[in-house]
């Protein structure tokens, strides 16, 4: 059985560990192999632990177990932008829970934690333009596109990243209703 909780102080280290599995299944051709293979564990690990030690009053991190195992995990800034709302920062689940509709959910989560913090309707993220199965989670999920910008501020490389918006989490709660729905149907 999947449970969802806030994590606690030696949770970064499985965040890490998470995180940085994911960005060498995603980003391969992105990044280097030599930052992919020996350096993004490190990496991770470092901004995790930096998270944990001094976090931000806006921070929000859930995650996804099963039997003690993490599967997912959401790290979210609300309310970080005036003009966008919360900022979705990280959003990833692991390779062996990925088509089971954990990475809804977790929204689905973010979104609750939204309306009990009484912030702005509105939420954003970013997705590097290589990241085909993002991609396609967040078009299902109906986010606005906006024009994809060069950048540099993670891994080892410049690459092109495209902002996506929602301006209503109405529209949002929509899709995910129905993608759950489906998820449903599916294992029935």
């Amino acid at each position: 059985m999947i449970c969802f909780r806030t994590p606690v102080e030696g949770d970064y280290r499985k965040i890490a560990e998470l995180h940085a599995n994911s960005w060498q299944e995603n980003y391969r051709g992105t990044f280097s192999d030599d930052f992919l293979d020996n350096k993004v564990h490190r990496e991770r690990l470092a901004v995790w632990k930096e998270r944990f030690l001094h976090p931000s009053e806006h921070q929000y991190i859930v995650l996804a177990e099963e039997e003690g195992t993490l599967l997912g995990f959401c790290c979210a800034y609300i309310d970080q932008s005036t003009y966008y709302g919360t900022y979705l920062d990280n959003l990833h689940v692991s390779t062996k829970a990925k088509r089971r509709g954990l990475g809804t959910v977790l929204i689905q989560k973010l979104i609750q934690e939204i309306r009990q913090r009484n912030a702005t309707d509105k939420l954003y993220l970013w997705v590097l333009d290589t990241n085909e199965e993002a991609i396609n989670f967040y078009d299902t999920l109906k986010g606005r596109r906006e024009e994809p910008i060069k950048d540099d501020d993670i891994g080892d490389a410049e690459f092109w990243k495209i902002r996506y918006v929602w301006d209503s989490l109405r529209i949002l709660e929509e899709c995910i209703l129905t993608k759950l729905e489906r998820y449903e149907r599916r294992r029935i």
